[in-house]
Parts: C-alpha cells; structure tokens; sequence
C-alpha cells in the first residue's frame, strides 16, 4: 500500500509538469530516443521513455515495474527462449510487470510514449 501511495504521487507530479524540473537527466540515443530520468533512487527509478519507429531495445532486464502509455502504440517483444510477440498498446494503458527479460522493437508510425517505474525493493 505504501509503494501504490507513492506511485500515486509520482504520477501526480509528473501529470503537473512538475517531475521536469531542471534536475532532470535527459539523454538522447543513437537511435535518437529520449529518455527522461525523473527519479532513481534506492527504492525506485522512474523514467520517461520516447522511442520513435524501428527503435530495438536489445535484450535487457526489468525488475518489478510499472508503465504507462501515453499514446497508442504497436510492439514487437522477443524473449531468452526464442518466444515471439506482438501487441497492439491502446492510450492510457497502465501494465504491472513482476520483471521480464525481452527485446523490444516499435513498429508501425507511431512513438512508444512511456512512463516506467520500476521498483528496486
């Protein structure tokens, strides 16, 4: 109950604009994705992610997370044993994960707009 009533928080914060502050790390990739670090600390990181058509993350690993989909958006997931996905993510979707190991590529004509907050406890 604590973790939800400080998730409530964050996502209050950033809907308000105020997670933008100027503490906030932003880093552009070579696959020109923009990543807005908001929070990390040693219970939680909290990130923006934009990632534009074609994008591949290669395979990495997620603990516990929560995200959410600002904009409709289509995925293609690959996972360690070969397994293969796709899902079409409607706006303003909210996905709980308990952690995945995957790939991921952004089909279609349409950026992957999240909100990631992963849990580190």
């Amino acid at each position: 109950m604590k973790n939800l009533i400080y998730l409530a928080g964050i996502i209050l914060l950033v809907t308000l604009g105020l997670g933008f502050s100027a503490n906030t790390a932003m880093a552009i990739g070579e696959e020109n994705a923009i990543e807005n670090v908001l929070l990390d600390n040693e219970k939680v990181k909290v990130v923006e992610n934009i990632r534009h058509p074609g994008y591949l993350a290669k395979m990495h690993t997620h603990g516990p997370y929560i995200a959410y989909f600002f904009d409709a958006c289509k995925l293609h997931f690959k996972f360690p044993d070969g397994k293969t996905a796709e899902k079409d993510i409607p706006a303003g979707k909210l996905v709980w994960s308990d952690g995945v190991t995957h790939e991921v590529t952004v089909l279609g004509n349409k950026d992957l707009h999240t909100l990631h907050i992963e849990f580190k406890e």
